[in-house]
């Protein structure tokens, strides 16, 4: 029996879904599993809070991805924002993990209109717009 090409596509988006859903309950058991004292120093080390570490791995392990596609489609060097300050930087991770317009977003990514269209549903747009202006965090 042949598959076709749409079912394979389908199958192949489940299973990576399936995929990140078991690591993200992995890892929310292992974050169940810490004293408050331990989780708070993991959530410090990550430069987050730890309601912002919690809320990150509860979104899966991809939850925040746009964000580092969305700076590179802004000249934002998402290195250099992390490494200049990382707590804010994790921040806006945090944001967009929880973020409702992934789909608007990820539309405007992969087609290149989220340079112009990113203000109107993105929820990091007054951070990035910050970034673009800051000289240190600019590509090239």
């Amino acid at each position: 029996m042949t598959t076709s090409l749409s079912a394979q596509s389908v199958i192949s988006t489940l299973t990576a879904w399936w995929q990140n859903r078991k690591e993200a309950n992995r890892e929310l058991e292992e974050i169940s599993s810490l004293s408050a004292e331990d989780l708070a120093e993991v959530a410090a080390d990550c430069g987050v809070s730890t309601y912002d570490l919690i809320t990150i791995i509860k979104a899966g392990p991809h939850a925040a991805d746009e964000l580092a596609e969305m700076m590179k489609a802004l000249n934002i060097d998402p290195d250099a924002v992390d490494r200049t300050d990382r707590h804010f930087f994790h921040d806006m991770m945090a944001v967009c993990a929880e973020c409702g317009a992934k789909g608007e977003c990820r539309y405007d990514l992969r087609r290149g209109l989220a340079a112009d269209r990113y203000v109107h549903y993105c929820p990091n747009a007054e951070q990035l717009d910050m970034l673009r202006a800051a000289p240190t965090a600019r590509v090239g």
